[in-house]
C-alpha cells in the first residue's frame, strides 16, 4: 500500500511541475515527514480498486497530500494523509514552499486533520542491530522510507501476524538513514492493540523514525 501511494505521489508531483527532475535542477528533493493511514479493510486478491491522491496545499513548510483507496462500489477502504518537506541537498535546510509559484491546493481532507507527533517508545529490551542492505537505499542514497515500515512490520513474529491485522499506523520520519548504518527496532506495547515503535541507529542511538501502530484481532 505504501509503495503504491509513494508512486502515485511521485507521478502527480511530476504532473504538477514539482517532481523529482524539476527539484533536482535546484539541488532540492522531497522528503516524507509525517504519515497517517487508517485501514477499514484491505483489498482482496484480484480485486480492482482506484487509488486517488491530491495536494492540500502548504502552510509554508509542509506540503500536505491525501489518499483514498476506493473499491468498485465507490467505498473508501483505506485513507491516508501525509506531510512532506522540500530539502536543499547541499545545505540540508528546509525550503519554504511559498517560494514555489502556484502550489496546488484542494479543500477536501480525508481526516480533517494532519498526521501528528508520535511519542518515543519506552523499553529496556536489548536491541538487535543489523546492517542496512543494498535494496533498502533509495535514489538519494538514503534509507528508503518504505523500508522503515517493512523493518517494523517484520519485527513482529509470524504467529502475531496470523492473529492480528494492522488497522491504523502513524509515522514520524526524523533523521536520514545511511548505507553504513546498523539499525534496530525498539518496541513498547502500550496495551494489547496499541504499540509504539522506533527504528534506532547503533552509532549514536538516534531514532530515525517513530511509529504508532493499532492492531485488531482477526476473526478466525
Amino acid at each position: 500500500m505504501f509503495y503504491q501511494m509513494q508512486d502515485i505521489a511521485w507521478e502527480h508531483a511530476n504532473i504538477l511541475g514539482f517532481g523529482y527532475d524539476t527539484l533536482k535542477k535546484d539541488q532540492q528533493f522531497w522528503v516524507l515527514s509525517r504519515f497517517l493511514v487508517k485501514i477499514d479493510r484491505r483489498p482482496t486478491w484480484g480485486e480492482k480498486f482506484t487509488l486517488e491522491t491530491w495536494s492540500r496545499g502548504t502552510d509554508g513548510f509542509y506540503g500536505y497530500r491525501d489518499f483514498n483507496f476506493v473499491d468498485e462500489t465507490g467505498t473508501n477502504i483505506i485513507q491516508a494523509t501525509s506531510s512532506w518537506l522540500v530539502i536543499n541537498a547541499e545545505t540540508k535546510r528546509i525550503v519554504r514552499l511559498t517560494e514555489f509559484n502556484d502550489f496546488p491546493s484542494y479543500e477536501e481532507s480525508v481526516f480533517g486533520e494532519n498526521a501528528g507527533k508520535v511519542n518515543s517508545p519506552k523499553s529496556d529490551s536489548e536491541l538487535q542491530f543489523t546492517p542496512v542492505r543494498f535494496n533498502e537505499i533509495d535514489i538519494n542514497q538514503h534509507f528508503n522510507t518504505g523500508r522503515y515500515i517493512e523493518r517494523i512490520i517484520d519485527s513482529y513474529d509470524f504467529e502475531f501476524h496470523e492473529k492480528h491485522d494492522l488497522v491504523e499506523f502513524e509515522l514520524n520520519f526524523l533523521k536520514e538513514g545511511m548505507p553504513t548504518d546498523r539499525l534496530a527496532v525498539k518496541k513498547q506495547f502500550v496495551d494489547d492493540t496499541n504499540h509504539l515503535c522506533s527504528v534506532v541507529r547503533e552509532s549514536d542511538g538516534a531514532e530515525l523514525i517513530r511509529a504508532r501502530l493499532v492492531w485488531k484481532e482477526k476473526n478466525i
